[in-house]
């Protein structure tokens, strides 16, 4: 059967509407539907992941040699803690403890404008190593996630490493609140994901400006965005949320 090409003005479209996609995802993400999570792993994975039976977009767009952002605490190799790099803890008197996705807020050893290559920042690095000493990179995190949770695909079987560390908290991390210890009331497997989103959708801003006009709405999808994440950040600086 013959195959149709299609057009850089078609690939564009689809950046377009996969950045939109991302934002919104993100966006209700943040006001409190965590299962967002998967559907923002399967975008990541259509913009960066490239297989030998399929190409990611921005491969598609010769996009893909650029630097993406790093906003991870970096990691202390005698630190024999648990290490979570890209989610932090949020500790409530009257929520309770979670891992939420900083975004540009954090502590002040978290980086903002750090950039690194693609394939150190998706599986060169990894962001979270749990008490069973167990690591996971960017890349295992979406792919994980995206392909056999639930983002495109449910897979029946799972890594062991990996279920331990999103239902049996391999990363060890335990609140004490009020005198009472307890759980964290979630992993840091989906704020991890929705902070890589952050990282991409920061990367794809800076460099995507000289694959669309000024006048594209693709610009006021990012001004959204970074207006909706500075309100966030605003709330949490407030101990609204």
């Amino acid at each position: 059967m013959a195959e149709y090409a299609q057009t850089r003005d078609e690939l564009l479209g689809h950046l377009r509407d996969q950045i939109a996609f991302m934002k919104q995802s993100a966006s209700s993400y943040d006001e409190g539907f965590e299962g967002e999570g998967k559907r923002l792993a399967v975008i990541i994975r259509v913009l960066v992941h490239d297989t030998s039976n399929s190409t990611s977009l921005l491969t598609l767009l010769n996009k893909k040699n650029i630097k993406f952002y790093d906003s991870a605490t970096p990691y202390a190799p005698r630190n024999l803690f648990p290490y979570s790099g890209l989610a932090m803890m949020r500790i409530s008197t009257s929520e309770g403890a979670s891992h939420v996705a900083p975004l540009d807020g954090g502590a002040p050893t978290r980086s903002r404008t750090r950039k690194i290559p693609f394939n150190v920042w998706w599986d060169n690095m990894f962001v979270i190593r749990g008490k069973d000493q167990q690591t996971f990179t960017r890349k295992d995190l979406v792919l994980t996630v995206a392909n056999k949770e639930g983002g495109a695909h449910i897979d029946p079987k799972l890594d062991q490493a990996y279920t331990n560390l999103s239902r049996f908290n391999s990363i060890g991390w335990r609140a004490v609140i009020r005198g009472v210890d307890q759980d964290f009331k979630n992993t840091p497997v989906l704020p991890s994901i929705r902070q890589i989103a952050h990282e991409v959708l920061k990367t794809l801003r800076d460099s995507v400006v000289d694959l669309f006009p000024t006048t594209d709405p693709l610009w006021g999808t990012f001004q959204a965005y970074e207006e909706h994440c500075q309100m966030l950040n605003a709330k949490r600086l407030k101990g609204e949320t």
